[in-house]
């Protein structure tokens, strides 16, 4: 079995925070009005509504082995299931990670994860083959894709991995959030601006395994009474998870859990993604580099 680390909380807070809450400044009118966008994106979807498994849960069923997915119209945030398409749902056997540890597409062809935990952390297309990728639609089509390479980042807890071919229309492409400062980033997680986050393996505590859920995270703890009940505890196996700002612009990915942040290292991603299809041409399985670059969201943010 890979020898995955399960994460301490205290290490866990850190890395979903990005470790810069300290870094915090003064913070101006405009900024305060850009976090409340934020968190209205957040709220304005959970009033109303009860915190259950029936309004969290991703999918109403799901069958791996048979291939057959129904996502679940009463999920809290089901207007933004076109949007969470590009997270995959499914990787090699659960030798090598099968449901547990995230991956979402930030490219046509490339795909996010964290560095200690994804298909092929030691190599793992060479012992498992196809490295299939498995992706949901809106309509719940299947989408299977194939892993063909991938390199990990020597400076931070991330790894793009390269696809066979582009994505399908339908399954969507996350956009990153614009790069922002340690004191922006900071002052977003004092305020307790929530995030939209997945949570896809560990035991739950009612005990179903493997039962994606979409929740409220990022600050919860200190959050609103609306926000709280729709927390949920980051367990082993959601390493790589995506975790998203729900802005007026659409999703923006911010984090990856386990991993902190994505959107202060957008220049790195840019170099994996060129070393990964440089690493792809050498080994023989694409011609030349693809030459794509992740999308960053249209979106102003306030200097502070």
């Amino acid at each position: 079995m890979p020898r995955f680390p399960k994460l301490p909380l205290a290490a866990l807070a850190v890395a979903l925070a990005g470790g810069f809450w300290a870094a915090t400044e003064a913070r101006s009118p405009d900024f305060e009005s850009f976090a409340k966008s934020l968190a209205g994106g957040v709220d304005s979807r959970l009033a109303g509504k009860k915190a259950s498994e029936e309004t969290m849960e991703v999918f109403s069923s799901k069958d791996h082995a048979a291939k057959k997915y129904v996502r679940n119209p009463r999920l809290w945030c089901a207007d933004l299931v076109p949007q969470l398409t590009g997270c995959a749902v499914w990787k090699p056997p659960i030798e090598y990670v099968g449901e547990r540890y995230g991956g979402v597409m930030i490219t046509s062809r490339h795909i996010l994860f964290c560095k200690h935990a994804h298909p092929a952390w030691d190599g793992g297309w060479m012992k498992v083959q196809p490295q299939v990728i498995r992706f949901v639609k809106a309509d719940n089509k299947v989408v299977d894709m194939k892993l063909v390479a991938n390199v990990d980042s020597p400076k931070a807890d991330l790894c793009v991995g390269l696809l066979d071919d582009d994505v399908p229309e339908g399954i969507h492409v996350a956009p990153l959030m614009p790069d922002m400062t340690p004191e922006q980033r900071g002052n977003l997680f004092t305020l307790h601006v929530p995030d939209l986050s997945i949570s896809q393996a560990g035991k739950r505590a009612n005990g179903k395994s493997n039962e994606a859920m979409i929740y409220v995270g990022h600050a919860n703890e200190a959050s609103s009474p609306l926000r709280r009940p729709w927390g949920y505890e980051v367990y082993h196996g959601d390493s790589g998870t995506p975790r998203f700002y729900l802005t007026p612009k659409g999703l923006g990915l911010h984090q990856l859990t386990g991993a902190g942040d994505v959107s202060g290292n957008i220049n790195h991603i840019k170099e994996l993604i060129a070393a990964c299809d440089a690493g792809a041409v050498e080994r023989g399985v694409l011609k030349k580099p693809t030459g794509k670059l992740p999308k960053i969201l249209n979106l102003q943010i306030p200097a502070k």
